[in-house]
């Protein structure tokens, strides 16, 4: 009798061999869904509030003089982190075969290391062990997002995938909104103020993982020796089937350098072309976004719906995206007050839109079942690049004319838009 040649990652490919096989012993969904959700909302919530507001507290309060540069500085060492890590976390993570499960050690593991990271962070008075803290804390995140996204394309079913994305979506809005709540109540406590959500996030992490530990299992396959080629390899991918996702990658890149371009710059538009202090134009900011929250959550909630009803993904990118690219252009033609409230919430609706769907087709088009951490984590720095992309962007075009050219910023930000939705048509394994 011949002896099966072992499996390798080269021989498994294309989706059907890992979703027939993670799938069938899976925590029901009824089970499953709520707690990705929750550890959804822990994990986004520790790792987006300090960018959002927690780190700013902080740092105000040890260095109020060089507050600025000492603020942009931390965030900057953080996303470098983020971003150089995740993938090879991702790739990790895939060849893990640790008696504790392939996901779980990196999911855990990464919210104790991020816990651990914010602590320091907030009970060390002095800018360099924020950075240090930062730096670590974005580290562990990149770990525990690295164990937390395959499981989306490894045990939840396709059909429910953009209704999943889309309950994402809304607990990333709602960590936003508790984020800020808690920066503005904890602010004589940083230790509690960094910490807490660092605390939601391990928890969610818990839960999580106690509810795969029955089926969070090593991949029995034959993997080459991790050297610096397969080093390298962890931040692309080369299998077959890469330039659906590829494609899939560069529309999230682009509409996250027009999403970012806007939100970041907001208050200085504010100030600059509609006449407002800055601070009259930071609460007018804060204004906005809390009318628009709501419709942001009614929007992620039913276009997830439709699109598993319907199971359609490219027209909502598509029509999210269009929206978006509108929105920006009346915020360059109006230049005041109103017309940037309609075009907020317009953008909203766009973002909302597209955002429902992009988790749900990255996981569609995983090019090997294998390697999904890695492929997820790639995917992942998608949405990271444009943190670091946008500022860029922003200096090359808003010194044209004195530093307030908004007119051309807005619209150069509307044009990408429009290629990220040309870009997404160029994917031909989702409908």
């Amino acid at each position: 009798m011949t002896t099966p040649a072992p499996v390798t990652a080269d021989h498994i490919g294309g989706g059907s061999v890992a979703e027939g096989a993670l799938h069938d012993d899976a925590p029901a969904p009824k089970v499953l869904i709520p707690l990705l959700v929750l550890a959804a909302f822990g994990l986004y919530l520790a790792s987006l509030t300090p960018p959002i507001i927690t780190l700013a507290v902080r740092i105000a309060g040890i260095d109020p003089e060089g507050k600025t540069v000492a603020l942009s500085t931390v965030i900057l060492i953080g996303a470098v982190v983020s971003i150089a890590a995740l993938p090879l976390c991702g790739a990790l993570s895939d060849r893990s075969r640790s008696r504790f499960g392939r996901r779980r050690p990196w999911l855990v593991g990464g919210a104790v290391i991020g816990l651990i990271g914010l602590g320091i962070a907030g009970t060390v008075p002095s800018i360099p062990a924020v950075a240090i803290g930062y730096a670590l804390a974005s580290l562990g995140y990149a770990g525990a997002f690295a164990g937390f996204l395959p499981l989306i394309p490894e045990f939840v079913p396709d059909h429910l995938r953009a209704r999943l994305s889309g309950l994402i979506g809304f607990v990333v809005a709602i960590a936003v909104l508790v984020g800020v709540v808690l920066g503005s109540q904890l602010v004589t406590l940083p230790a509690l103020m960094l910490g807490l959500p660092a605390i939601v996030a391990l928890i969610g992490a818990l839960a999580l993982a106690a509810a795969i530990k029955k089926v969070d299992r090593p991949m029995d396959i034959a993997w080459p020796r991790f050297g610096v080629r397969q080093f390298l390899g962890s931040y692309w991918l080369r299998t077959n089937g890469d330039r659906d996702f590829a494609w899939n990658w560069v529309s999230r890149l682009l509409l996250g350098v027009a999403y970012v371009g806007i939100q970041t710059f907001a208050v200085f538009f504010l100030s600059d072309t509609a006449g407002l202090s800055t601070e009259a134009a930071a609460g007018e900011y804060a204004r906005i976004t809390a009318i628009s929250t709501p419709v942001s959550v009614v929007c992620f909630l039913v276009s997830g719906f439709l699109s598993d009803r319907l199971g359609r993904r490219k027209a909502f990118v598509v029509m999210g995206a269009i929206l978006i690219a509108g929105a920006l252009v009346i915020a360059a033609v109006t230049q005041s007050l109103t017309g940037f409230l309609v075009a907020w919430l317009i953008l909203t609706v766009g973002q909302a839109i597209y955002l429902t769907v992009d988790i749900a087709i990255a996981a569609a088009v995983v090019p090997d079942d294998a390697q999904a951490g890695k492929a997820m984590s790639v995917f992942q720095v998608a949405t990271l690049l444009p943190n670091v992309l946008a500022p860029i962007a922003a200096v090359a075009v808003l010194t044209v004319s004195g530093g307030e050219n908004y007119p051309v910023f807005f619209l150069v930000l509307a044009v990408l838009a429009l290629l990220s939705a040309v870009a997404v048509m160029f994917v031909r394994r989702i409908r």
